[in-house]
């Protein structure tokens, strides 16, 4: 049986099809180096399978599809479905509409078997039609939140761009804000204020009739409501779920890692994929199907590295791994390139700008390569003892800014990876601390702002010629600059 789980729409348009025996993955954004790349046309789709997997809708015995359909001038009655629904592709073969929400919960497949056996939410801009939230229990929508009637978290938080003078998309604004919210302090008698309101008041939580029109006001006011958001879904998550269960939490805003540290230290067992955005729906819908047609749990080869994108032929030798870590301990900055690219978009190890973590004056460097704003901090990437264990960077950790000046974001934290034996910069970083005693490199992702990962060596020798990046590892070539 061939199945296909699709995402299209507005941005970060994503495939995923099932060959019969595994899974096969694919972010266009990727393939086409657009960042947040969408396929607008309900035509285009079929030439994009094509051209990847050489598969035709005739070929499939069923799609599965998340959609906007007012992107496409498609009727927006009856959005209340779940799980499922037919709807028209013209294609050659049955295809149906998952729930939006419920395909970001069954998208947990590759890290936990059966995710519709497990209750979850979902929390994000929106889903389908106004859903800003969903919560799964048994299987079945236990409560919804909309996003007119009580506001979207992550509706707010890009909706902050203009009032902090943010560019960029406006899918990366929320991170941006999650960043810059550092550098205010909590105004505790506003604190105070909100306590009235909970999840079902997002817009008076975030109404900023309260602040006057000075920096420091609106980074204090920022600060406390952040604070104060995180409050509300801890309030909301003990009301849902039990502290000890097993339960999945997705959507865009899963990928604030200050909200998720507090979360994770009270709920030890819950589950965050890599993936949670949009670019895990084809995932989800995937997942759907196989459920549908009671198959098997499907194989995905070397999760999270599974883009459908260009893999060198030979990994580093131990050659290269001793020289890239002298590099680096020389204050160099290099990109790496090895296997299969990431699920999700935080670096990983595959696609990574690595530099020292200990040279106070990293950070700058490498948001000139990267044409980022200053306040934005770095996560690492590390085998040292005094960090949790957080395989995709979705947790902060607390760490000595004299030990990690280039890593340590003003609060003193870092989004960290734990890195295990199984990453090829995992024999890095060994080298690295032989050299150092220092077991972490600052990682951040192979590519510049408004671009995506590279996908390609062109497209990591076109980085690495068109920036001062130092030098350049693809597989077991060694790009140098100047020698």
């Amino acid at each position: 049986m061939k199945l296909l789980g699709i995402r299209v729409c507005e941005h970060d348009s994503n495939f995923s099809y099932f060959d019969g025996q595994k899974v096969f993955y694919l972010k266009t954004e990727r393939k086409y180096q657009i960042k947040h790349h969408a396929v607008n046309d309900l035509h285009i789709w079929k030439d994009i399978i094509y051209e990847e997997w050489g598969i035709r809708t005739k070929d499939l015995n069923e799609i599965a599809i998340v959609l906007d359909p007012w992107n496409y001038n498609l009727s927006c009655r009856e959005e209340d479905f779940f799980p499922s629904k037919h709807i028209d592709l013209l294609a050659d073969c049955k295809t149906i509409r998952v729930n939006h929400h419920y395909a970001h919960h069954l998208s947990c497949w590759p890290l936990i078997k059966n995710p519709a056996s497990y209750n979850g939410i979902c929390i994000d801009g929106y889903g389908d039609y106004d859903k800003a939230w969903t919560v799964f229990v048994n299987g079945k929508i236990k409560e919804e939140g909309s996003q007119v009637k009580h506001g979207s978290i992550g509706m707010q938080m890009a909706l902050l761009r203009n009032h902090f003078d943010l560019h960029g998309y406006f899918q990366d604004i929320a991170g941006k804000i999650m960043s810059l919210q550092s550098f205010g302090n909590i105004d505790y008698d506003h604190l105070k204020f909100l306590s009235k309101f909970n999840i079902k008041d997002i817009n008076s939580i975030f109404d900023k009739s309260y602040y006057v029109d000075k920096w420091q006001d609106k980074l204090n006011w920022l600060r406390t409501i952040h604070e104060y958001i995180c409050v509300i879904i801890l309030q909301y998550f003990f009301q849902t779920f039990k502290k000890q269960e097993t339960f999945l939490y997705t959507g865009g805003v899963a990928l604030n890692i200050c909200w998720n540290t507090k979360i994770k230290s009270f709920f030890k067992n819950v589950v965050i994929p890599p993936h949670t955005g949009d670019e895990g729906l084809s995932l989800g819908a995937l997942e759907f199907l196989r459920l549908k047609h009671n198959l098997p749990q499907f194989e995905i080869d070397n999760f999270p590295f599974c883009q459908s994108d260009e893999s060198p032929e030979n990994k580093p030798k131990q050659e290269v791994y001793g020289k890239i870590a002298e590099l680096l301990t020389k204050q160099k900055i290099i990109g790496w390139y090895q296997g299969h690219g990431e699920l999700g978009p935080r670096a990983l190890g595959h696609r990574s700008v690595l530099a020292d973590p200990r040279d106070k004056f990293m950070r700058d460097k490498v948001n000139l390569i990267k044409k980022r704003e200053s306040f934005r901090p770095f996560g690492c990437s590390t085998i040292d003892e005094e960090f949790n264990d957080s395989d995709f960077m979705l947790f902060a950790n607390r760490v000595n800014s004299q030990k990690y000046p280039a890593v340590s974001h003003i609060d003193n934290t870092t989004r960290h990876q734990k890195v295990n034996q199984n990453n090829e910069l995992y024999t890095l970083l060994c080298e690295f601390k032989k050299l150092t005693n220092c077991g972490t490199l600052l990682n951040t992702s192979l590519n510049v702002s408004g671009k995506p990962l590279a996908s390609s060596k062109n497209d990591a020798l076109e980085l690495l010629e068109n920036s001062s990046l130092d030098g350049l590892v693809y597989g077991n070539e060694l790009y140098l600059k100047n020698g």
